[in-house]
């Protein structure tokens, strides 16, 4: 039975994608099945997933898109792929998982039933997620695997294990089914960033909890696919966070932008209340 369903969108990041889904092919210590979908690669990358499509057809799926449609409506092809009734994991193609990293999370999941979604530290993650604001000496300045297991053996048995947060970044998010099912996926039209910001808003006004996993560390080599693109990405992740703020427009004026989406202050509209959960409790 798939517990768990894991969605890759890559776009000519071939290696970091490989290594990716080595990781998790490793490492997953839940019932799971992955789901790759390429946006129109062109540096070998599709070559290199139907090889893993061959060779693990049990556990992996390749979608291969003819053009590049944007990450968030190829995160939703992904998951038209996966089961109904799992848990989704959003993982982006430059972002490598250590021990246990499966089940840490979802035990998040089982702990909280209102968590809508729980998201890991990491090096190359930013916001509160920032493995680096928390255990500055712990993480080597360059990703090994040893350092990958031997910082996820530190943060076993940690306090807290985990807190609620007002936003989560994207690179890689576990998301309750229920929560899915209820609000919807992400929103197409940010096609290239913008989507984590957007469905957080929708989870705090559909009164779910978002949570960070201080136990589970993951590394990110951050903006590899955007980096792809013409100009960086830039023209396109400014137009996908112009349409962010289009859409909120005037909900949320009674808000700095920190304490809408950064700060533990309490807010009514979208709620938060800041809480830290341990294993024990």
């Amino acid at each position: 039975m798939t517990q768990l369903a894991i969605v890759v969108v890559s776009f000519n990041t071939r290696d970091k994608t490989a290594r990716c889904i080595d990781h998790l092919l490793e490492y997953t210590d839940l019932p799971f099945h992955i789901v790759v979908v390429d946006n129109a690669s062109r540096d070998g990358t599709r070559d290199m997933l139907r090889d893993y499509a061959d060779r693990f057809a049990k556990d992996v799926t390749v979608v291969l898109n003819e053009r590049n449609v944007g990450y968030a409506p190829a995160v939703e092809q992904g998951c038209s792929h996966g089961v109904a009734t799992a848990d989704v994991c959003l993982v982006n193609p430059d972002l490598y998982v250590g021990p246990e990293w499966a089940s840490r999370l979802h035990a998040h999941l089982r702990r909280e039933p209102l968590a809508a979604v729980v998201a890991p530290l990491g090096r190359g993650i930013g916001g509160r997620q920032d493995f680096l604001l928390h255990h500055p000496a712990w993480c080597e300045a360059a990703f090994s695997r040893d350092g990958l297991e031997a910082v996820n053996r530190r943060l076993t048995g940690c306090r807290p294990c985990a807190v609620t947060a007002k936003s989560l970044q994207g690179p890689m998010w576990m998301m309750r089914a229920e929560a899915r099912r209820q609000l919807g996926g992400l929103d197409p039209a940010c096609t290239t960033g913008a989507d984590d910001a957007d469905w957080c808003l929708r989870a705090r006004l559909g009164g779910w909890k978002l949570l960070i996993a201080l136990d589970v560390f993951v590394w990110h080599e951050d903006h590899s696919s955007f980096s792809q693109l013409p100009e960086r990405g830039l023209p396109s992740i400014a137009r996908s966070w112009d349409y962010l703020n289009q859409k909120w427009k005037g909900m949320f004026d009674h808000l700095t932008w920190e304490d809408l989406m950064e700060t533990t202050v309490a807010t009514d509209l979208p709620p938060f209340v800041y809480e830290e959960f341990c294993d024990d409790c």
